[in-house]
Order: structure tokens, then C-alpha cells, then sequence
């Protein structure tokens, strides 16, 4: 199975439009699969209509601690755990919203839940699983999507 192209191409402008209106950092693509070392902050969450997908962004703690300081421009702001989760969160639903309303021209209600901090190390069915891999100077990052609608018949 290979991923679905029109997904696809939602999900890399929706990422690229997000972080750059957000953060105001630019994030290039990059074939993956990439490691992404460190400590890292995932947060999940999930979309169940019109499609059933289950989202999930990982970002090494270095890049989101930087991120939230181009955000509040202030060196000094104290960064919490609970802040870090937060804002990698309000990315994967500003992505993931973002996507979504692009697929469905705007014409279709989506429902998704809350974004979830990820506690244990989470791996989607390399089968059933697209995983695009991003970087915003030098950092790398990820968005996995899974879910039937992410895959088109061979």
C-alpha cells in the first residue's frame, strides 16, 4: 500500500503553513526515515469523522523549547514540561485542522478530539502508517498519520 498523494501533500502544506504562521520558522521536508534523537515531545490525537485517522507529532524537547521562545520572544521564560506538551499539541491540531479543512474543501464537518501527551513510546503498523519527516534548522521533527484513509489501493 502506498500513501495517498492528495493526504500527502495536505498534510506537508498544512505543517509548512502552521510553523511558519505560528513560529515564523520555515520547515523543509525530508525523506525519511530520519532519527530523531534526544528527548522528544509526542503528542497525539484523533480525527473520527469523516475519516477515522490517529495523529501523532514527535519533536525533540530542543525544538519545541525553541519554538515557544520565537512564540512569547522571551529568553527568559521559564519552560515547563506542561508548556512544551501544550504547544507541540496546539501544532498537531492547528495541522491536523488545517489538513482536514483542505480535504474537505470546507464544504464537510470534521470532528476531532483533544490533543494527548503520548506517556510511552507509541509506534504505528509500518503497514497502515505514513510518517513525514520535517526539520527547521537542523532539528528534525515528525507528523505520522494512520488510518484507512491515509492509504489508497495498490
Amino acid at each position: 500500500m502506498k500513501a495517498n498523494n492528495l493526504l500527502q501533500k495536505a498534510l506537508e502544506r498544512a505543517v509548512s503553513q502552521t510553523i511558519e504562521s505560528i513560529a515564523f520558522e520555515e520547515s523543509l521536508i525530508l525523506p525519511g526515515p530520519v532519527e530523531i534523537s534526544g528527548e522528544v515531545v509526542a503528542v497525539s490525537l484523533r480525527v473520527v469523522s469523516p475519516y477515522l485517522l490517529t495523529t501523532m507529532m514527535l519533536m525533540p524537547k530542543e525544538l519545541a523549547d525553541k519554538l515557544i521562545r520565537v512564540i512569547y520572544r522571551d529568553d527568559e521564560k521559564e519552560i515547563t514540561d506542561e508548556l512544551l506538551y501544550d504547544t507541540v499539541g496546539e501544532f498537531l491540531n492547528t495541522i491536523i485542522g488545517t489538513m482536514m479543512g483542505e480535504l474537505t474543501h470546507g464544504e464537510r464537518i470534521f470532528e476531532m478530539g483533544l490533543p494527548e501527551r503520548v506517556k510511552e513510546e507509541k509506534e504505528f503498523e509500518p503497514e497502515g502508517a505514513q510518517v513525514l519527516f520535517f526539520q527547521i534548522e537542523e532539528l528534525p521533527f515528525c507528523v505520522a498519520i494512520e488510518g484507512e484513509a491515509f492509504v489508497e489501493e495498490k
